[in-house]
């Protein structure tokens, strides 16, 4: 195997102006917006939303900041959009705050967590009074999220994408409790001081949080400890986003997504600051290991600030009802159903609670636990080999499960068997996704009928399957009735 290393991420110094500027950090906050969204355990949450302004110092590790307009301080002026989920004024403060990064400017992981759909930018995205089933806040936990990308967010600007990750640094050490250049005049309310601050994305987002830590911007300017306690990135499998001196030291134009040639980062490469790095949890799903080279990330061992886990499920469940026209020559065929929300919900609450940040009940974190790997396919087609590295993808056993990792209820009760990822499975662009989503032949009632005997059969083996998740840590317990309910629904619709 091919090892592929991070070569030093080239820092840019303004000395001349190094001992004028002011350091980084915000000066204000307009509240567009605010919303009381319901009560979680007798405690009252209001959703505010509107716009942060900072500045970056010159001396900040930015690509291309030299080159951006200065204000008469010699730092670069920005805006964001930010929103943020928190007890009201005068209510029982949270100790934790997952901050999420967007993903193409939208929330993926505040919907995945507490059943929501919800879409857009903080000024336009509509949340429902109590917020799905409320999973977050009935665990004590607040939600944040700030503008990060280039495109989206008013101050990143496409030549200095970098300051993206300014923005969301300096928007968590406020949610930390420091005011950093903030003037009290424009300090606008108080969202609470969290001790506890976990930073999570998904897929394009997860690969963000991947280039934040990597590029060390995890580590507070001033003290040099960790931003973020904690961070969580499904899909993330050491990839990296291709912006600032990551793009920079591979000779790649600044894009925020990957690079169809950048390999992923070994976790000594991902991790090099002791005193920044986070305890922080990576998740590969199926498909991630034909179309992103997951299996290039987990072949040298894992520190102890790690877990890793190779999931079964499709990095998007889909179904026929949502078959992008785009993919597969346009023709329709069934796709990978399943969800791996139980799954993280876990994740999340025993992420924070190893952290200090709850003390409701929630297992310890499991141990990493990995895919038996094989040689993957030879047509392009399938697979996004990349020159040079020794990919591979997940064994399977003879009824087509993946051999190894988490073992969902699917694995041991299938309702279908799972195919390839949809062709083409490149990254050619931030809109070709066809590869995210995973073929899926279901049974049919007749082959349903020959494995298990009947329905209640089948309910039974997956109920035992969930218990063994549940008492390993894997899932929650309040989720079973759901993933029983899931599973019922799935069944009955067989052809």
């Amino acid at each position: 195997m091919v090892r592929f290393l991070a070569p030093a991420v080239a820092v840019l110094v303004m000395a001349a102006a190094a001992h004028a500027a002011p350091p980084s950090g915000v000066t204000g906050i307009d509240v567009l917006g605010a919303q009381p969204v319901g009560a979680f355990g007798g405690v009252k949450y209001v959703r505010t939303w509107g716009v942060v302004h900072g500045e970056v110092s010159p001396t900040e590790a930015v690509v291309g900041l030299d080159a951006q307009p200065k204000g008469a301080d010699g730092a670069y002026g920005y805006t964001a959009e930010f929103e943020v989920i928190a007890p009201a004024p005068g209510q029982l403060r949270n100790a934790a705050v997952f901050v999420e990064a967007e993903n193409r400017g939208s929330p993926l992981l505040v919907d995945l967590l507490n059943h929501l759909t919800v879409s857009g930018k903080p000024s336009t995205a509509v949340y429902p009074e109590g917020l799905g089933d409320g999973f977050l806040f009935r665990n004590g936990i607040s939600y944040a999220r700030v503008q990060w990308q280039t495109g989206l967010a008013a101050g990143v600007p496409d030549q200095a994408q970098g300051v993206g990750e300014v923005v969301m640094r300096d928007f968590a050490r406020l949610l930390a409790g420091q005011r950093l250049t903030l003037d009290p005049a424009k300090a606008g309310p108080d969202f609470g001081v969290y001790p506890t601050r976990i930073l999570a994305g998904v897929s394009q987002s997860a690969w963000f949080v991947n280039s934040f830590i990597a590029e060390g911007f995890n580590a507070d300017p001033a003290s040099g400890a960790a931003v973020f306690k904690g961070a969580l990135a499904i899909d993330g499998t050491g990839n990296w986003m291709t912006l600032n001196g990551l793009a920079q030291s591979h000779g790649y134009k600044q894009y925020p997504y990957l690079n169809e040639l950048g390999a992923p980062l070994a976790p000594d490469h991902l991790f090099t600051r002791p005193k920044s790095d986070p305890l922080y949890l990576d998740v590969a799903n199926y498909n991630d290991f034909f179309r992103v080279r997951a299996s290039l990330s987990e072949g040298y061992g894992f520190p102890a600030n790690m877990r890793r886990y190779d999931w079964p499920s499709p990095h998007a469940a889909g179904s026929k009802a949502n078959f992008p026209a785009r993919c597969n020559g346009g023709t329709v065929v069934a796709l990978d159903p399943i969800s791996y929300g139980p799954y993280a919900r876990a994740l999340v609450l025993e992420l924070v609670r190893k952290l200090g940040g709850t003390t409701l009940p929630a297992p310890p974190l499991p141990p990493t636990t990995l895919f038996t790997l094989a040689p993957p396919p030879t047509d392009p087609v399938h697979f996004n080999a990349l020159p040079g590295a020794d990919a591979k993808v997940p064994a399977l056993a003879d009824n087509g499960q993946p051999v190894g990792g988490v073992r969902f209820p699917e694995d041991d009760a299938p309702l279908g068997d799972p195919g390839l990822p949809l062709p083409h499975v490149g990254l050619d662009s931030i809109a070709d996704t066809c590869g995210n989503i995973l073929q899926w032949r279901p049974y049919t009632k007749a082959e349903l009928a020959s494995r298990y005997g009947g329905e209640d059969a089948y309910f039974a083996k997956y109920g035992a399957a969930i218990d063994r998740l549940v008492a390993k840590g894997y899932v929650l317990a309040d989720d079973k009735a759901d993933m029983l309910a899931t599973a019922q629904r799935l069944y009955r619709a067989a052809e």
